[in-house]
This record gives structure tokens, sequence and C-alpha cells, in this order.
């Protein structure tokens, strides 16, 4: 039994030489594309409409496609807690956390 594929990126199905990764939206598509363009990595990029948008790389420039992969996917992607209250109500939960468990260890000592 194979494992997910929890990446954006895979193998080609029929040839073993290339990657493919798939972007939700034309807008990453095109900045993964330039950012390969800019590098020197020749890459083929998929004209059907989508989604999912394609582009194929070959894998001997796996290392630096999938690192500029996950550039593009970082700068596109929302905040693991985008509400700022709920962000600093968590800070807050934590450290006041933190500060009984010192004060528990102090009175233990």
């Amino acid at each position: 039994m194979d494992l997910p594929n929890l990446t954006n990126y895979a193998e080609h199905p029929t040839e073993p030489d290339w990657l493919v990764f798939r972007f939700p939206v034309a807008a990453q598509r095109e900045e993964f594309a330039q950012l390969l363009a800019a590098e020197g990595i020749r890459h083929e990029v998929d004209t059907d409409a989508g989604p999912p948008y394609l582009i194929g790389v070959r894998s001997r420039h796996r290392e630096r496609a999938v690192r500029l992969n996950y550039t593009v996917l970082g700068r596109h992607r929302r905040p693991f807690l985008s509400d700022p209250l709920f962000r600093w109500s968590v800070l807050a939960a934590v450290g006041a956390l933190l500060v009984l468990a010192f004060i528990g260890w102090l009175a233990g000592r």
C-alpha cells in the first residue's frame, strides 16, 4: 500500500525523469515558473486550463525545484493563527501556564 502524497509534486506517471508540480491557482504557477527561469532551470508549463495548474521539471533539478516550490507556497499561505486577538490569547494562555508551572516547581523544592 502506497502512502498518500501530501505534497504538491510527484513523479510523472509515465516519464520517470520528470517531476510534476501542481498549483491550485495560476498566480502561484506563474511565480514558480519565474523563479525556475531565474535559477536557470528549464521547465515545461501545461497550457491547459486548470486547476490544477501544472509545471514539469527534470528530476535532476529536484532539490532546487522543491526549495523554490516551498518558497512560492510559503508566500501564498495564510498564517496558522490569522486572527490577532486569538493569536495573542493563545500566547498569553501558554505564558500563564509556564508561569504557573515555574511557581509549582519552586514550591516543590
